[in-house]
C-alpha cells in the first residue's frame, strides 16, 4: 500500500517550564531540529503570547511542522506532516526531548492519503 504522506502527532509532558518559557531558546531547538531531520525549510511564523507560550509553524518543501507551548501546563505539543521520506520525524521528536527536557513523550503516526 502506498500513501502520499505521513503525519506524526508529537507531546511532549512534564517538560522544563523555565525552559519552554524561553522563546528564543524553543524557536532555536525547534528550527535546528527540522534542519537536523532533512526538512528543507522555506517559510517560519511565530506568535508568542502574553504573559508566557509560543505558536509557530515551519512552512518546508514537504509540508509542515508546527508547535504550540503551554508553559504553564509544562506541555508542547508538535505536528510534522511530510511528504517526502526523508525527513526524520524521530529526529525530530528526540532532540526535542531532550531540549525541553521532557519527561514523558506520546506519539501517533497517521498515512496520510492511501493510493
Amino acid at each position: 500500500m502506498k500513501y502520499l504522506a505521513n503525519h506524526q502527532i508529537i507531546e511532549f509532558y512534564d517538560c522544563n517550564e523555565d525552559i519552554i518559557k524561553n522563546t528564543n531558546f524553543v524557536k532555536g531547538v525547534f528550527v535546528k531540529a527540522a534542519e537536523m531531520s532533512q526538512a528543507t525549510i522555506v517559510a517560519e511564523k511565530f506568535h508568542e503570547f502574553n504573559p508566557v507560550g509560543l505558536t509557530g509553524v515551519l512552512v518546508i518543501t514537504e509540508s509542515h511542522i508546527s508547535i504550540h507551548t503551554w508553559p504553564e501546563f509544562n506541555y508542547v505539543a508538535v505536528d510534522v506532516f511530510s511528504c517526502d521520506n526523508k525527513v526524520d520525524h524521530n529526529r525530530i521528536k528526540n532532540s526535542l526531548a531532550v531540549a525541553f527536557q521532557s519527561k514523558k513523550v506520546k506519539t501517533k503516526s497517521i498515512k496520510r492519503g492511501k493510493v
